[in-house]
């Protein structure tokens, strides 16, 4: 059977500027409240890991409020526009481990809609990887969709994605054995999203 998720980037590689054309092009309402409750906890000038950075901009966001943003992908051809914009950027495939020069260098982590494209086991690694990357008391952000199971859906892209669902005291549990403290778990979207905001506790 072929892995999910690789079906799943194949998607974002083949559809990418469908993806896009078909999503908001500026934060706004809940979801701008959740980057700047994240964003509240940097420091002035810190650096923030972005997993998931595609057309940017969510990084433009945090950039003009002063922040360093290392933009991170799977997809070249976003890595090659946010780095024309003067990004600094590296591909990446979260299901990797974190490169050897990340390991605590970063105040914030922040990944919007990406986490759950991840089977639970590869979530949950991903979750221990956050930890390696920051410093002590650094921030992370990461969204989730709501709900329960797994599927594979054709939802906006006219092709093929996989997504994990999750429930508020799951993550509760699973963040509960891993050395964060939860900051705020909100729900957004007419409680279709997860919206997480953690504290090193390293």
């Amino acid at each position: 059977m072929e892995n999910p998720s690789d079906k799943t980037i194949e998607t974002y590689r083949q559809n990418f500027n469908k993806y896009v054309e078909r999503t908001p092009a500026e934060p706004s309402g809940e979801f701008r409240e959740w980057m700047d409750s994240f964003a509240s906890h940097i420091p002035k000038d810190g650096i923030i890991l972005e997993i998931g950075s595609a057309s940017g901009r969510d990084a433009r966001y945090f950039a003009d409020k002063g922040f360093k943003v290392v933009c991170t992908d799977i997809i070249p051809e976003a890595l090659q526009k946010l780095s024309d914009e003067g990004f600094e950027t590296a591909e990446f495939d979260f299901r990797n481990e974190p490169k050897p020069e990340w390991v605590g260098k970063f105040d914030g982590f922040f990944t919007n809609a990406v986490f759950l494209h991840a089977p639970q086991d590869v979530f949950e690694n991903a979750l221990k990887n956050i930890a390696v990357v920051l410093k002590e008391s650094g921030v992370a952000a990461f969204s989730l969709k709501t709900g329960e199971g797994e599927e594979i859906t054709l939802e906006k892209m006219d092709a093929p994605r996989y997504f994990r669902y999750h429930t508020e005291p799951e993550i509760r549990e699973i963040l509960s054995k891993l050395p964060f403290e939860i900051i705020s778990l909100s729900h957004a979207d007419q409680e279709q999203w997860l919206h997480v905001v953690m504290k090193s506790k390293k």
